[in-house]
């Protein structure tokens, strides 16, 4: 097992991808903290994730209140007396155009998917320097590459400052053998991309467009996060590595 004897964070780790990340890494051998604004759902993947023999907790947070970001953290450490990974993946969208896009619209998205995962960062990083190490996963976006199919510029901006996020942290944190990297989906079947593709043609534009020939799932993105999390990646930082069936290519 790739991820043996270490501790990981999975934010918004309830449900969708970030459920697949959690039973990824439990199944790797890491002890999972699951963290989600769904206090109950946060339990029950943790429970779940025990019952199949693994070692997890739930615990509730809200990404864009930074004090609960932090607790989150320190309660994850106070169980688990270490904090080896931190894999930001909690985030939302509201897909709307520009003119429709409202001041709290803004403010959401990039609370939730920017400012929470700068501040979960901040709170991780002191375990990490004490420990000499540490394996930092953001979730972009192939939308903080190019534009949206769908008119949501204030979503892509929060994935664009994702990946610039994760090239400055990673420059600032590489002295202490901290590795920032991040991931970059695709098209990938989840509950935000169904209101998105509501339609058989929505669908079926989305996935002429992807050179492998169909819409992601969730288990397609759990081996870029445990090789991100391993020691196999000791080297690699600051990189924001693209799965998304070739998406970007065209």
């Amino acid at each position: 097992m790739r991820l043996e004897g270490l501790v990981s964070i999975v934010t918004g780790g309830a449900k969708g991808i970030g459920r697949a990340y959690a039973e990824r890494y439990a199944a790797e051998g890491a002890a999972v903290i699951v963290a989600d604004i769904d206090e109950a759902g946060a339990r029950d993947r943790a429970a779940a994730i025990g019952d199949a023999g693994g070692r997890a907790l739930g615990l509730t947070v809200d990404m864009a209140d930074v004090r609960s970001v932090h607790d989150m953290v320190e309660a994850a450490a106070a169980w688990s007396g270490k904090l080896d990974i931190l894999l930001n993946n909690a985030g939302i969208g509201i897909p709307k155009p520009l003119l429709d896009t409202t001041e709290d619209d803004w403010d959401r998205q990039i609370d939730v998917n920017l400012k929470g995962m700068f501040f979960a960062i901040q709170a991780v990083v002191p375990h990490m320097l004490q420990q000499g190490r540490g394996k930092i996963i953001n979730i972009a976006s192939t939308a903080g590459f190019v534009s949206s199919s769908t008119p949501e510029v204030a979503y892509d901006v929060s994935k664009g400052g994702v990946r610039q996020l994760t090239i400055s942290a990673a420059a600032e944190l590489a002295p202490h053998r901290i590795n920032v990297n991040g991931i970059a989906p695709g098209t990938i079947e989840t509950e935000l991309t169904r209101l998105v593709l509501d339609t058989p043609e929505k669908r079926a534009r989305a996935e002429a467009k992807i050179p492998l020939g169909r819409i992601g799932a969730p288990t397609d993105l759990t081996g870029a996060a445990v090789f991100l999390a391993s020691s196999e990646s000791d080297y690699v930082t600051g990189h924001t590595l693209v799965v998304d069936g070739g998406w970007l290519l065209f």
